[in-house]
């Protein structure tokens, strides 16, 4: 509906600005589109969360490329209609600079005092890898009613050494129905 509630204020904007010329040689404008039935509301426990990955030593990171254990979380649809039969989910934030399928590690909250050498992974819900900001994210099944898709987050070491320090990271993501 609010993309409905758009197109007359634009049309109205072109229209004015068209020149009278133009308007008498009889120019005419199709309009397309289509009105899908109800796609989903993400649930509001879905729409801000706080995931607390864990407390690791540094130990744990013996070499480049190990990981934590992972920690799991949700993303809550509710209420899909019969026209949301998929979605496209992307997870996007600040890349790593080592390993561009990671989530960088961001001072969220002016600790300071930053961890090295160290970036989030995101996991599916078979924990395969998935990589952030992707240009082909990948499809969701969804039925009518209430869905959940799960995920995994994990640490993941870049460098051979990771160094001690605050461990907090931003990522957003972002739905595309079909």
């Amino acid at each position: 509906m609010k993309i409905l509630r758009g197109y007359p204020l634009l049309l109205g904007t072109l229209l004015v600005l068209a020149s009278a010329p133009a308007l008498a040689d009889g120019y005419n404008l199709q309009l397309t589109g289509t009105i899908l039935s109800r796609t989903c509301e993400v649930d509001s426990s879905s729409q801000k969360q706080t995931v607390e990955i864990g407390e690791f030593s540094v130990y744990d990171f013996a070499t480049s490329g190990s990981v934590s254990r992972p920690k799991g979380f949700d993303i809550i649809l509710k209420d899909c209609g019969s026209a949301a039969t998929g979605a496209v989910l992307s997870f996007t934030g600040t890349s790593d600079a080592a390993d561009p399928a990671l989530l960088a590690l961001s001072d969220t909250g002016g600790a300071g005092a930053m961890a090295s050498g160290i970036a989030v992974q995101i996991l599916n819900d078979t924990q395969q890898s998935l990589d952030l900001n992707s240009a082909s994210p990948p499809t969701y099944t969804l039925v009518p009613g209430d869905n959940t898709l799960s995920f995994y987050l994990r640490y993941k070491s870049t460098q051979d050494v990771v160094t001690a320090g605050n461990a907090t990271a931003v990522m957003y993501f972002d739905l595309q129905y079909q």
